[in-house]
């Protein structure tokens, strides 16, 4: 039986960090860590070295994109994997998007568990 690997989910949106965390985990592939608050993401990804980090590209103090910036600059965190997560596009509008190389991997909010799981693996292949 395979391991487990672990992500760190940030978002400022309790009830979705909640909901995404129980789909992930039901899986039985991924432990999921869960955080509210941009502010404390930075430590949060030091401390738990996750395989993945999946991060809201719009929220209060530190947007997704500059929280992966620092991440990026750090040699702790530079190789960690990130998967925008954002509620201002449609699954449609990501699919057009997603050619350009400025975002890294981006998926909507509005994307099923299945369109999810299926950019996580995208991530984590070796």
């Amino acid at each position: 039986m395979s391991k487990t690997k672990k992500i760190v989910l940030i978002d400022d949106d309790q009830d979705l960090c909640d909901l995404l965390k129980m789909k992930l985990e039901a899986s039985g592939r991924f432990r999921v860590v869960t955080s509210t608050r941009s502010e404390t993401a930075l430590t949060m990804i030091k401390e738990e070295q996750p395989a993945l980090a999946i991060l809201d590209i719009n929220m209060p103090r530190f947007h997704g994109v500059e929280l992966a910036a620092t991440l990026a600059l750090d040699e702790q965190t530079a190789k960690i994997p990130i998967l925008y997560l954002t509620g201002m596009v449609s699954p449609e509008e990501v699919s057009l998007l997603s050619g350009g190389q400025t975002l890294g991997t981006l998926i909507s909010k509005q994307s099923t568990i299945a369109e999810l799981l299926a950019a996580i693996d995208g991530l984590l292949q070796p």
